[in-house]
């Protein structure tokens, strides 16, 4: 009953809760209801959509939850390592491959199979509530949905607007030069443009999800874009590109791993969040 309070707890809702556990929804109900009996204490409150804990709840959550993960870590610990399970990750490609893979070897050298998506954040965040992901990479400003997440910061990425080599200077009031995104709703220009200059960016007149894509793309003189640097710093230390505009604060955006609530003390998701997160 209280692995079952918990994770509904972490997780918001007795349908997702019911999935995590291999449960019926009923089972799940009924563990509730007999636990909120012995204590006498409503535990949760109905909602539209999912559960929200009481001050009971939470009580009980932060009492139990250190003693039953560590119960859990046990049992992991006594369990053959080629019994783990594959590891289901979603990804931007370009942090995919620049962050995210480099990092992952020591667990490839470990046995560990993992398999990979390419998607925007906004996609991935909704495969993985829909349960096809076990990990996704996702960025505040895409506007993850956190209450049913558990998060963990990777890193901070700083945008920078830029051009082709040799480009003038860009200042918004009658600059008529068309911009790229990789995406049509340009989260990051629009971050950047409403932090610089209060406005919103002009409307992207090439678009493509593949954030070195855009960055070969600005080089060859497609248009201007805004990016986060590390993306740009190699054809900007070759002179292919040009930083067209210097912000008075910097303009910065964080990158998070995300798991299902409930799921992320699994040995094998939890190993994926000890390699990408080390300082969490």
């Amino acid at each position: 009953m209280l692995r079952t309070f918990l994770c509904v707890y972490r997780c918001g809702g007795v349908a997702r809760a019911a999935g995590l556990l291999g449960l019926s929804q009923p089972a799940v109900s009924r563990h509730l209801k007999t636990l909120e009996g012995v204590m006498s204490r409503t535990l949760f409150q109905r909602l539209g959509r999912g559960v929200a804990p009481t001050q009971a709840g939470h009580l009980l959550a932060i009492q139990i939850a250190e003693h039953l993960d560590a119960l859990e870590d046990a049992v992991t610990a006594l369990t053959p390592a080629d019994t783990a399970s594959p590891v289901l990750l979603g990804a931007p490609s370009d942090l995919l491959s620049v962050y995210v893979l480099p990092r992952l070897a020591p667990l490839l050298s470990q046995g560990v199979d993992v398999h990979c998506r390419i998607g925007l954040c906004p996609e991935l965040a909704q495969v993985l509530l829909n349960d096809e992901l076990d990990l996704v990479v996702v960025t505040k400003i895409e506007q993850a949905p956190t209450r049913q997440l558990h998060l963990r910061h990777i890193c901070d990425e700083e945008f920078i607007l830029v051009g082709r080599a040799g480009e003038e200077p860009y200042s918004p009031k009658n600059d008529g030069r068309r911009f790229i995104g990789y995406s049509p709703a340009m989260p990051m220009a629009r971050r950047y443009f409403r932090t610089c200059w209060g406005i919103e960016p002009p409307s992207p007149a090439l678009t493509v999800a593949d954030l070195r894509t855009v960055v070969a793309a600005v080089a060859a003189g497609a248009g201007l874009s805004v990016v986060p640097r590390y993306l740009a710093q190699g054809a900007l230390d070759a002179g292919r590109l040009s930083v067209l505009h210097t912000p008075d604060t910097t303009v910065s955006n964080s990158i998070y791993l995300a798991a299902r609530r409930g799921r992320q003390h699994l040995p094998q998701i939890r190993a994926v969040f000890e390699l990408l997160c080390p300082a969490a």
